[in-house]
């Protein structure tokens, strides 16, 4: 009986007391009656004074006041500030691979971890502006790629894509293709989980959205990663997490795109004064769609001086907007 009320007593304590809303030696009593949980006033106070030394591991924090100097209790220490459960529920909202019922039922999770009077704190959401995809298998998905990386196995899943009749269509149908990955990391991009890895059929390193990723299964197979691979590196090359053929660019951008281009290199990148209008990023990327897309999303405030293969890019994008919007008026 004791251990059940010592139990009931954290349990009181933990949901419903704070620093700002302490309880007292009452509070506690009335809420172990609701409970039918016996103990007089003696054993509720022996109760509370193991839970304030140092021997117990939830440490109850005492304070007196009011006239007559009662003493009230709360615990303190919850494992996470107000400010870290925010970060981490701002997290889960931005997640787009983490469905709707899921993000509601993780953040109602991260409230137990302060009082009913601290979570109203916790209440006014992230408000994201992009719709959450429903992805049935990324729970399980993830979890295999993570053992799988942690053991160095093989995996095997297949790919597809939605349809534009919103049906999912798996890559190779009517008879699905099935990849086989020596899976190196994962990365989180633009709210989107992406599987780093080594395709063994291709011979190259791509990487997959997991939320498209089904019936996945880890094999028996061990693999090594390539000598030199570094994700964080690969990571850094990609735009918009496009594929592509990796080279060095060089790209002159007005002054006012700085804050854009450090905000996307760092500022440790390479980038030099041309005039007192123009500024010269010299760069490596992975010359794909992303990064054309990328370029000419700030129109002529940026030109393409290097490689000559993505300049022909960037004319033929450029040419074929021109046409789509202008082309008829000729």
């Amino acid at each position: 009986m004791k251990y059940k009320r010592i139990l009931a007593i954290i349990e009181y304590l933990w949901k419903y007391s704070s620093k700002q809303h302490p309880k007292s030696i009452e509070d506690i009593m009335q809420y172990l009656e609701m409970q039918q949980i016996e103990g007089g006033l003696k054993a509720v106070r022996n109760d509370l004074k193991f839970l304030t030394s140092e021997e117990s591991f939830i440490k109850v924090e005492t304070a007196q006041s009011g006239r007559n100097q009662f003493i009230h209790y709360w615990i303190e220490d919850r494992f996470f500030e107000i400010h870290e459960l925010r970060y981490l529920m701002d997290a889960i909202s931005s997640a787009r691979f983490i469905s709707e019922q899921e993000t509601q039922r993780i953040i109602g999770k991260l409230k137990t971890f302060v009082s009913e009077n601290e979570a109203i704190l916790l209440e006014n959401q992230l408000v994201h502006t992009f719709a959450k995809i429903d992805s049935p298998q990324f729970a399980k998905t993830v979890q295999t790629i993570h053992q799988a990386i942690a053991e160095r196995r093989a995996i095997q899943f297949q790919y597809g894509r939605y349809s534009v009749e919103k049906e999912f269509v798996r890559s190779g149908s009517p008879n699905p293709k099935t990849y086989l990955i020596h899976p190196y990391g994962i990365i989180w991009n633009e709210e989107m989980y992406y599987l780093i890895g080594y395709n063994v059929m291709e011979e190259d390193i791509h990487h997959y959205r997991i939320d498209r990723i089904r019936d996945i299964r880890m094999l028996e197979q061990k693999f090594a990663v390539q000598p030199g691979f570094d994700i964080n590196k690969y990571r850094n090359l990609l735009f918009f997490m496009f594929g592509g053929e990796e080279s060095s660019i060089e790209v002159i951008f007005k002054n006012n795109l700085a804050p854009a281009v450090i905000d996307r290199f760092g500022l440790n990148s390479d980038i030099k004064r041309v005039d007192d209008d123009h500024f010269r990023l010299i760069t490596r990327a992975i010359i794909s769609k992303g990064l054309v897309r990328w370029l000419l999303s700030w129109g002529a405030d940026a030109k393409v001086v290097y490689p000559k293969r993505l300049v022909k890019e960037m004319e033929e994008e450029a040419e074929r907007l021109y046409k789509q919007y202008l082309g008829e008026r000729d």
